[in-house]
Formats: structure tokens, sequence, C-alpha cells
């Protein structure tokens, strides 16, 4: 309940401040006179666009304030007040306000603390209910529809566990897309490929320099061989052997160590040279007969080399890269083949899932079949307390097939995180006419008594305590407007109303009446509102009727109120 708003510096409004009483509040005022410039406060309490040409000309900001009392029953408010870290008084009190500054930024508090708007329009929201001429828009957007039949089935609870299983359905679905999309597929392919041509080629790090350096030494095989075969022969074939001058000296030392054992050393140095001799000439002759019988191997060397320079192009630039590339391939190969086994394990969970999420949604579309009869029945018994008695108002409930919906036993169907169901609230408004949907046919006064009639059927469950309507009462005549005036007083009893009007049959019914005057003070233009009580009262609903100077327009504004305090007292005896 909003007990006091609070406004400064708003367009003609320079200050006021307005305590607010239960039950149905009527405000009123000629024309340009500022009434909805209590809508437009409220609108910003709400979270709504600020603008800057809402600064009064000459200020640098323009303020509003509402303070509200919370009931403590109400929990999915408190609830949401004390995930926000926002502690309610004592009281029960809730001080909402917008500050806008000239520089085009607003600031939001609540209970003081500087808060998001995205939370206060939250609030705001939970606190008030805002009905004009272009809020009835709501009423035609099918997904608004939705929520006014769960609302009235008491679905809420339903859909709001529908709505997340729905997103825990299509989290699995976006995780298989990801493991069984076509990119995934390929990569494994590709890797599967990589790794086998790697593996097929068996390379070892460093085998590219050792084949280089051989490539090197056959390359110059002819020369090498000639080279060892004439060390070969310098050290023992010839006559003149290194290997023969050796043994000759060796030999000549022989007789002298029997004379001098001095000289033994010697001889056994010169002794094991020839043996060193002989022993690398053998050598020099094997390596040189083993270049000879390797004539393929350069064409291997050369063939090997070609395949690894392949592989360090594709891989890296070493074959130690190469080696590496592999061992990182193997490592995402099978992480993508646990991923093959965790869609499997997916795709269970997801059909698992989808037979839960189609239960629930075929349950909550029974479920809002069966109310949608009922609330039909409701609405057309509100319409002709409205005097629309040849009005009829019904629910088109449908699915649509869908090769990509969700199975269920009866077929695949086309589903949102709200269910199977396609919503469209009908409407006739003619003796004879057939039904077609309400954005069709129904006028703006009309549209305004649908939505009274439906506000009505909610009222019991529906928690916001706040239900504001904007001259809800243009397009229709007196006759409609004292049933819509008497439709807002029965919601008054169960919440608090204010209706901003023009016509007199609806502002009768208030139990609070204000009056929203212009003025101009030093020249300039200033909005006023003021509470009206007993003759005051009166008169302003002779102007509404007329003129209050007129004797008939006072009487019959008395006998308005008379008639309206005669139906409130049978309201109430009607309760008890």
């Amino acid at each position: 309940m909003l007990i006091e708003l609070y406004i400064k510096n708003l367009a003609v409004i320079e200050e006021t401040r307005i305590a607010l009483k239960p039950g149905l509040t009527i405000v009123s005022g000629e024309e340009g006179s500022g009434k909805s410039l209590l809508v437009d406060a409220l609108c910003l309490l709400l979270g709504g666009r600020a603008s800057t040409t809402l600064i009064r000309s000459g200020a640098s900001t323009a303020f509003v304030e509402g303070i509200f009392w919370v009931s403590p029953d109400y929990k999915s408010l408190t609830t949401a007040l004390q995930e926000a870290g926002i502690e309610i008084e004592p009281d029960g009190t809730l001080i909402l306000s917008r500050e806008v500054q000239e520089q085009g930024r607003s600031i939001a508090r609540a209970n003081g603390k500087a808060v998001p708007l995205t939370l206060l329009r939250d609030l705001g929201q939970r606190l008030m209910d805002i009905h004009s001429q272009m809020e009835h828009l709501s009423l035609l957007n099918p997904q608004h529809q939705l929520y006014i039949l769960d609302s009235y089935a008491h679905l809420l609870k339903d859909r709001d566990y529908l709505e997340g299983k729905v997103a825990e359905l299509n989290s699995k679905a976006q995780k298989l897309t990801a493991l069984t999309g076509e990119k995934a597929q390929s990569r494994c392919e590709l890797l599967e490929y990589q790794i086998s041509e790697i593996e097929s080629a068996d390379v070892r790090p460093g085998e590219d320099e050792s084949l280089q350096q051989e490539r090197q030494v056959l390359q110059r095989a002819q020369t090498i061989k000639e080279e060892c075969y004439a060390a070969y022969a310098a050290l023992y074939a010839d006559d003149r052997s290194a290997t023969s001058l050796v043994h000759y000296a060796a030999r000549a030392l022989q007789g002298t160590v029997s004379i001098d054992p001095a000289l033994q050393q010697q001889l056994n140095t010169l002794e094991s040279a020839m043996v060193e001799l002989e022993q690398t000439a053998r050598e020099l002759r094997c390596y040189a007969d083993a270049l000879a019988s390797r004539s393929d191997r350069l064409e291997q060397i050369e063939q090997r080399l070609e395949l690894l320079r392949h592989l360090k192009s594709k891989y890296g630039p070493t074959l130690e890269n190469v080696i590496e590339f592999a061992d990182r391939g193997r490592e995402e190969l099978e992480s993508i083949q646990a991923q093959q086994a965790q869609r499997c394990h997916l795709e269970e969970e997801q059909r698992m899932l989808e037979i839960e999420v189609a239960e629930h949604a075929l349950e909550l579309s029974r479920a809002r079949q069966d109310s949608a009869r009922g609330l039909t029945e409701t609405v057309n018994e509100e319409l002709a307390d409205l005097g629309m008695p040849w009005a009829r108002f019904d629910i088109s409930l449908r699915q649509e097939e869908h090769s990509d919906g969700l199975p269920t036993p009866q077929g695949k169907y086309s589903y949102n995180q709200y269910g199977i169901d396609r919503i469209e609230f009908l409407a006739s408004t003619n003796p004879g006419e057939p039904l077609k949907p309400l954005a069709e046919i129904a006028s703006g006064g009309e549209t305004c008594r649908f939505m009274l009639a439906l506000k009505s059927s909610l009222q019991s469950t529906d928690p916001v305590p706040l239900l504001v309507f904007d001259e809800i009462d243009i397009g229709i005549g007196g006759r409609s407007a004292h049933a819509v005036g008497r439709r807002l007083a029965a919601l008054a009893c169960s919440r608090q109303v204010v209706c901003i009007t023009h016509l007199p049959q609806i502002a009768c019914f208030g139990q609070n009446h204000y009056r929203v005057l212009k003025e101009v003070v030093s020249g300039r233009a200033v909005t006023r509102i003021e509470c009206l009580e007993e003759r005051p009262r009166v008169e302003e609903l002779a102007v509404m009727l007329g003129s209050k100077g007129d004797g008939h327009m006072l009487q019959s504004a008395e006998e308005l109120l008379r008639r309206a305090k005669e139906e409130e007292r049978e309201r109430v005896a009607i309760r008890v």
C-alpha cells in the first residue's frame, strides 16, 4: 500500500506531498492540469524511462519518493528485498525514490540504499500495477494473456518449475550440439589421420641430422673410398708402407736389445705401433669396401629426408615438435572420445528430461484448459456487471505440431519455457457476431472494461497491493461509467486503488478524492493538489457534471454520492 507520495520539480509540479489512504482514491481536475504527472511520478518509481524533459524549468533535478507499507505476508516481495540486502523498517515501511538529473542520469534508492534500475523495476512491479489507455495494449499480448490465465489458475509455481526444466533441457541440447556437431567429428577424423601419419613414419629425435651427415658422406663416397684405399696402401699394402718400415725398424732393434736392455722400451713402442698401424689399415680397408656396397643407401636417405621435411613443414620446425604434436593429438583425441561417451550419457539424460518436461507441460495444459472455462465464465459475468451484457469472452488454447518440437504421446509440439500452449483472448462485443481476437474487435473503452473485468476476476490471486487507473473512462458513457465505478469500488475492498477520471459517475465511488489544479504564481504555472471532503467534493462532482453554480448539478452530485454510499454499505453487508 502507498502511504505517501512526494514530488518535487516534476514538470509543473514544484513540490507536493500526498497522503494516501486505503480504498478507492479518485484524482480529478481540468484537462492539462497535470493529473497524469502523478502517473509519471509513479512510473519513475516503477523504474520507467527518466526523461530530462520532466525536470521543472529552472531546476537541476526532479525527485519522486514513495513511502509504502509492505505486508509481512507478501512473501515474494519480502524475499526479493532480502536477496537485495534491503531491510524493511520494523513498522513495515519501504521507501523508494528516484532522482532525475539534468545531465540525463538518474539515481534510484530503496530505503536510502542506491539500487540498480532493474531492482527498482522489479520492486515497483510487485508494489503497483498501472493501467492506462496505452497499458491496455498489454492485455493484447499473448504472453501477458497466458500470465493472466496462470495467475487465475494458481499455476505460476508450476510454470516456474517448468521454466526451470525447459532451461535445463535447452542447456543439455546446447551441450549435445557442441559434442555431436560436424566440427567435433571432422576434428576427430583429422586427428586420427595426423597421428597415424606421424606414427607410421616412426620419427626419432635428431634423426634428420644424422641422416644429413650420412648423406654428405655417401655423396662423396668415391673420393672417400679412393682416399681410404690410398691410406691403406700407405699403411700396409705398399713395399715401403708404414707397417713395413716399422717392422724393419723393430727387427733392427731386436739384435741390440740383447747387448743393451735399455732399448727394450723403444722396441716395445715399435711393436705396439706396428699392431695399431695394421689394425687401422684393416679398418680403412673394411670402411672402403663397405662404401662400395652401399650404392642404394643414398636414395633411401633422400626419400627418408623428404618424408621428414614433409612432416616438419606440417607439424613443426623440428622433429621434436612433430613428436610433441603427435602427443598432444593423442590427448585431444582421447578427450573427444571421452566426450563421445559423455554424449551418450547426455542423450539419455535429455531423453529422460524430455519425458519429464512433456508430462509437466501436458499437465499444465490440461489445468489451463480447465481453468480457462472458469475464467471465461467469471469474466462474462463481470462484463455483464460492467454494462456489456451482450459481450462474450472466450480463451483459445491450442498446440502447434512441429517436427523438432517436444515429443509427447500425442505428437511433437512446439514449446517454450511456459509450455506447449498458444493462447489468444477472443471476444465479441455485438450480439450475433462471431468471436474474434480481442485485438481486432475491441474499442478503447471496451478494452478498458475487458481489462477491468479480468482484474476483478483475478483479485483473489493477484498480490499487487496498489492498482492505478489513468483515464480508463475514455470512450465510455454515463451508464457504463457507473458500472465501472462500482467495479472499481469493489476492487478497492481488497487493495488500494487510485483512479484518474473525468467522469463523476466513477468519481462518486471514491473513499478519498483529490483535485489537481493548475495556477499561475509569479508568472509561472504551478500545479497544486488538494484533498476534497464534504461540500468541496460535491462542488467538484457538480463541475464534472457541468457546473457547480447550477443548483440542479449540485443536487445531481449529491445524489451520485448518496447512491454510491448506499452501494458501499450493501457491499460491506454482503462481505459481513
